[in-house]
């Protein structure tokens, strides 16, 4: 890690309303700068009353007053999600936020066989994250996706690749310095593409999670509780 570090970002996925397990990871990290988050907030399966969870989720986050953006996951719905992340500010779904050292932008849900709540069409992801790199105009650029590229450490499970080809294509074509992944809960793991720094910090359900460093150089790091 580089002397002149400016800019601690707490990386988290697929929380699945485990609010235990968030609480005990902002503490450990409480010197963080900001948090990122690639979705499963809550979970529509896991919580008969999925805004509910939602919120205690969020809230947990807002008492840090510490800039947070999320996006939806696949078990989120998508509609009460944004709604309930757009009431905190704290919405990355199809959209841009700027921070001091880099500029972020997002999109959540994911695909499944399993015909979860929100799973967008794979061109859906790549046309609105493609429109929205245009405006992006920071020289660090961040991606958070739930739905991870295809064919890298990052998206394994039962030995099979299970990510998507066309974020694959669209990551390979673009100039972004970091991607934030999530979604498959077995490989957290930390790879690259061309040039681009690729993780999935694994799932905070779990007690996992990511750090990156980020001044003139973006450093990141996987860790657990």
């Amino acid at each position: 890690m580089s002397n002149n570090i400016s800019m601690k970002v707490l990386l988290l996925t697929d929380i699945h309303g485990n609010i235990e397990k968030l609480d005990r990871i902002i503490h450990k990290e409480d010197d963080f700068d900001v948090a990122l988050c690639a979705g499963d907030i809550s979970d529509a399966k896991r919580f008969d009353d999925y805004e509910k969870r939602l919120k205690r989720v969020l809230k947990v986050f807002d008492k840090q007053r510490k800039l947070t953006k999320l996006v939806p996951g696949n078990m989120d719905k998508e509609e009460v999600c944004i709604e309930n992340l757009i009431d905190f500010r704290m919405n990355l779904h199809k959209n841009i936020c700027s921070f001091d050292e880099f500029e972020a932008v997002g999109f959540g849900g994911g695909q499944t066989p399993f015909g979860t709540p929100f799973e967008p069409e794979e061109q859906e992801i790549v046309d609105t994250i493609e429109t929205l790199y245009q405006r992006m105009k920071d020289d660090k650029k961040v991606a958070v996706l739930h739905n991870p590229p295809h064919g890298y450490n990052v998206d394994i499970t039962n030995g099979e690749h299970v990510g998507s080809k066309k974020i694959t294509k669209m990551l390979e074509e673009k100039d972004f310095d970091l991607v934030v992944t999530g979604h498959i809960h077995e490989c957290p793991g930390i790879d690259d593409i061309e040039g681009t720094k690729l993780i999935n910090p694994g799932a905070t359900d779990n007690g996992r999670y990511g750090i990156a460093y980020i001044n003139d150089e973006i450093e990141v790091e996987l860790k657990s509780l």
